[in-house]
């Protein structure tokens, strides 16, 4: 067999568009050409589809993007191609083997794109829409997670909606749920965006504000006090693996925007220095998270780590986790033993099992 063509979908109309430059250039940079044909789509922040030149980009330059034509992708699954249109006219048909979305939060980490990938027929990297959508959504998830019966922190939610027309009964609600200190966080964003913590009541106002600027649902959740931050990587579908755990100590109070992508100081620790009972028992929610959320491919799972008796909560599931050189996720399996260049290669091949699967099941129905 010769080369598969993968599609590094990158860039992106939301908050997050920045963020998945860096962790594209890394995939790039880290693909083993000898099985693989790279083909950049970068998104841009007005939503167009464009082509990509990256090899000035990879050597320290910014990527040449070419607007005198947009991409847009077949959405014919016997035609896995992604057209380069002019003006009506189609330049270029590209086939593509594989896609790998490396768009973080809503747009690319929410389900959206997966609708489109799946409609395509093409294999792709990740969870499929319902895992996606689902792991997106804080609120969604605490539930899911409590019923497998993988412990949380206390949390409650409110609307955008319901803080307009009532901040005293919300606030109330707020404090007699979950109290202070919490986290104030906005439903569906990643990579820290529109999060708060709250020591004291008088800010608890000011943070449900910040994050309904960024979402119309709002999750409040009890915070750890002196607590660790503990992470671990999920690889798989059916059968999938956890990586060692990993800790995060931040420079700043938490583990925000700012400590993770503009500001040098915080440690990101891997493996973690923690007991083998501990690290098996959060491998364990590790997978059951992955499996209960419908995940495919790849995850990485949050965790807070409370007191000497190292009681463990799960925070949140990221699909789409970091791939920059420093983020925790290729990180982790490289200090399990399985190094960044290979955990891009298996991510591939997991993608294309999948998609097996998915071409193998039954599309009609007779009854018998």
């Amino acid at each position: 067999m010769g080369k598969l063509t993968v599609a590094i979908v990158f860039g992106g109309s939301r908050l997050e568009h920045d963020i998945s430059l860096i962790s594209a250039k890394s995939i790039l940079a880290n693909l083993d050409t000898t099985q693989f044909r790279p083909f950049p789509v970068f998104i841009e922040k007005t939503g167009a589809w464009r082509l990509a030149n990256t090899e000035s980009w990879l050597t320290g330059g910014e990527p040449r993007i070419e607007r005198s034509s947009v991409l847009s992708p077949s959405l014919d699954p016997g035609i896995p191609v992604i057209y380069e249109i002019a003006p009506d006219t189609i330049l270029k048909e590209h086939r593509v083997d594989v896609i790998f979305p490396i768009l973080h939060g809503p747009g690319g980490e929410d389900g959206s794109i997966q609708g489109v990938l799946a409609l395509m027929g093409v294999p792709f990297v990740g969870a499929a829409v319902l895992g996606s959508s689902v792991a997106m959504d804080k609120i969604v998830t605490k539930a899911v997670l409590k019923e497998a019966g993988i412990p949380v922190l206390d949390y409650t939610w409110l609307n955008k909606h319901e803080w307009e027309i009532d901040r005293t009964d919300m606030l109330e609600r707020v404090l007699s749920a979950v109290g202070v200190p919490c986290f104030v966080k906005s439903a569906n964003l990643g990579s820290s965006v529109g999060i708060t913590r709250v020591n004291i009541k008088q800010e608890l106002e000011a943070a449900v504000e910040l994050a309904a600027r960024y979402s119309r649902r709002i999750l409040v959740e009890h915070a750890v006090i002196d607590g660790r931050e503990i992470e671990v990587a999920v690889l798989g579908n059916d059968s999938p693996v956890a990586s060692l755990p990993g800790e995060i100590i931040p420079h700043r109070e938490f583990y925000d925007y700012r400590a993770k992508y503009l500001e040098v100081g915080t440690d990101l620790i891997a493996p973690a220095d923690l007991s083998e009972e501990t690290v098996e028992r959060l491998q364990d929610y590790s997978i059951r998270a992955f499996k209960a959320l419908d995940c495919a491919g790849m995850c990485r799972a949050d965790f807070f780590l409370e007191g000497s008796l190292e009681e463990i909560y799960l925070s949140e599931i990221n699909t789409i986790p970091g791939f920059t050189h420093i983020s925790m996720y290729p990180r982790l399996w490289e200090a399990t033993g399985l190094e960044y260049s290979e955990l891009i290669t298996r991510l591939i091949r997991l993608a294309i099992e999948r998609n097996e699967q998915v071409k193998a099941l039954e599309t009609d129905y007779e009854e018998d």
